[in-house]
This record gives C-alpha cells, structure tokens and sequence, in this order.
C-alpha cells in the first residue's frame, strides 16, 4: 500500500489532508509535529509527505530541509498558511519540491497530484 505522512498543526486541514489521503487509497499517518514520530516512521519510505512550514522555532527552509534529510520520501508537498511569493520561491529553489500550496487549497490540484502516482 502507497503511504502518506502528513505533518500539519492546523487541526482542520490535518484532518481534511488525512481524510483526502486516506480515500485515494493511501496508508495515511497525520501528526501536528516531527516530535511525534517514531523510529519505525525515520525508516519509513513515505511516497508523499505533505507538510506546512510553519512551526514554532524552527524556519521554513530549515524545516522543509530537515525533513528532507531525515525522512525517506518520493514526493514532497507543501499545505501552509505563508503564502507570500518569496517563500514559495525559497522553498522552490530547494531540491524535491513537488508542489506548493498556501491556503485556502485546491483540494482537486492536491488530490490529481497524489492521484497521478
């Protein structure tokens, strides 16, 4: 089964991300933070992660390549409130970025992206 990581401090779009993923078939663990992941999760070669970029103390490029180096994936998207343009060409100059996203989301552009795979 295709598996989905989806780290998201807003509970709302956690939960419509998870139920999105969940109906594409995908085997989706949604968390709020890095802090709840497991050493089984660090091993795991996620297909997608989609994740924001914005969590308290921590910058949005260091995030993005945080995650990047510590956990295996294919695909990376990016759900996040800072949808101000410098970012989104900051996070897009980093290696492995599949998609950007800032809210309110296109929940059809997200779920033809995790659909193609």
């Amino acid at each position: 089964m295709k598996k989905v990581l989806v780290i998201q401090e807003d509970i709302i779009i956690l939960k419509i991300l998870e139920r999105l993923t969940t109906l594409n078939g995908f085997d989706c663990k949604a968390i709020r933070s890095l802090d709840a992941l497991n050493i089984e999760d660090q091993q795991t070669n996620f297909d997608f992660i989609i994740t924001d970029i914005l969590f308290e103390g921590i910058a949005p490029l260091q995030f993005v390549a945080q995650v990047q180096e510590v956990l295996l994936h294919k695909n990376l998207l990016i759900v996040t409130n800072m949808g101000q343009d410098k970012i989104k060409q900051e996070i897009f100059s980093l290696r492995g970025i599949t998609g950007f996203y800032a809210v309110p989301i296109d929940l059809d552009e997200i779920e033809a992206i995790i659909q193609a795979y």
